[in-house]
């Protein structure tokens, strides 16, 4: 106990300045992972309703192996303006049916499909994947997030240096 005490007497302005590392780290952490959420709410929220209604067709052409059936989905897929890439796969992840170029702006929605039996255990039969194309939403949230990271790019070191100068300064007090 009596060492535990010397340590944080003695090394507080370290302790505090490892403190400040530690919670500018925990903060970047957390800002990756909101970003990560964050761009992908235009992805759930505009592509979900289209596999909605493609599930279910879906499911039926590929536990009937119906390659133009497929092939007749991702095609009504696409032609909704909203969808620049709709790709099908089986369970074993070979691509049954494709159209649509790629995005490369566009974070793809993916959505496993399962067959419509009965049963209360239901296995995944295959994989819908949809990438949508730009619209005025995602344009302007890729831009506000860019931004966004731009400005904590340079705000959190300033921070930090801001916090490593307190400390030497209240080390620097506590010395005279």
């Amino acid at each position: 106990m009596l060492k535990i005490l010397f340590i944080t007497t003695h090394y507080r302005y370290g302790l505090l300045i490892l403190t400040l590392l530690a919670l500018s780290g925990w903060q970047w952490l957390q800002i990756t992972q909101l970003g990560q959420h964050w761009q992908n709410v235009p992805q759930r929220a505009l592509a979900a309703p289209l596999v909605d209604y493609a599930q279910q067709q879906a499911a039926v052409a590929l536990n009937a192996q119906q390659r133009p059936r497929l092939q007749q989905i991702v095609d009504e897929l696409v032609s909704a303006q909203l969808v620049a890439t709709a790709q099908l796969y089986d369970n074993s992840g070979v691509l049954l049916a494709h159209s649509g170029e790629q995005n490369p702006y566009s974070r793809p929605y993916i959505r496993t499909l399962y067959s419509q039996s009965g049963s209360a255990e239901q296995e995944p039969i295959g994989f819908l994947r949809l990438q949508l194309n730009q619209t005025h939403i995602t344009v302007t949230q890729r831009t506000v997030w860019q931004q966004l990271l731009y400005h904590l790019r340079w705000l959190l070191p300033l921070t930090l240096v801001g916090g490593l100068l307190v400390g030497y300064r209240l080390r620097a007090r506590a010395t005279l």
